[in-house]
């Protein structure tokens, strides 16, 4: 079946947005692809024929943006933030615990389909660090211990990933709990930044003896001038 046979009133209402048809190109991939799994060229076509834009347009739009996906990728797509402040708080080690995890390396997708890994530059959560996207849902401090809980959580949620596609049109965002756990954060619910650990500061041993302004200043010298001979 077409997009039009399936999503024909989602369709029309996303167009009607724009004083242009061609404006809902992006749009309407992102449905193409939570429909089909990814974006195939029959696919493309078939955004190009509903917006009455030539296919090559909108080939070049695929190719241009990372989300957009022209080959099969897994029910959930695993995006590791690598950027400085993630990897000082431990990116590496995360994508190195989830490539051991799913005997995948990065840009692969598991055999089963579940998982496909990345690697992506700055998701703006620095201070949750490590960040992990999983078709766009926000995942916060998930460092190497958590990965087998994030993983068996999302393998449970396959078939509403499925549901919902890999495009991150409905996305949300996840924290772990102090117990472990993996919760969703309620949108209502107030922004927690992370919460770090400061260690009192350590006084030193031996305070710096103290030294009078005066005697700094050369104030209290005698005075052991001796005038010009000129």
């Amino acid at each position: 079946m077409t997009l039009l046979e399936t999503h024909q009133a989602e369709i029309e209402a996303i167009i009607s947005r724009y004083a242009s048809k061609r404006s809902a190109v992006l749009p309407l991939l992102y449905l193409a692809q939570d429909t089909y799994g990814y974006l195939t060229d029959e696919a493309i076509r078939e955004v190009a024929a509903i917006l009455e834009l030539p296919a090559t347009d909108v080939f070049e739009v695929v190719g241009f943006y990372t989300l957009f996906y022209n080959r099969p990728v897994g029910t959930w797509v695993l995006q590791v933030c690598d950027d400085v402040p993630c990897c000082y708080c431990g990116a590496e080690e995360l994508i190195t615990a989830l490539k051991q995890t799913l005997g995948i390396s990065e840009d692969e997708t598991t055999p089963d389909g579940m998982f496909t890994l990345q690697r992506v530059k700055c998701l703006a959560a620095c201070d949750r660090a490590p960040v992990l996207q999983a078709n766009l849902d926000y995942v916060y401090d998930v460092t190497p211990d958590r990965v087998q809980t994030l993983l068996n959580d999302l393998r449970a949620r396959a078939a509403e990933a499925r549901k919902r596609g890999v495009s991150g049109r409905f996305a949300e965002d996840y924290e772990f709990t102090r117990d472990g756990r993996l919760v969703q954060i309620e949108r209502f619910a107030p922004y927690r930044p992370r919460e770090f650990v400061i260690e009192p500061p350590v006084a030193p041993a031996t305070p710096p003896p103290s030294v009078a302004p005066e005697a700094d200043a050369g104030l209290d010298r005698p005075d052991t001038r001796t005038a010009s001979p000129l």
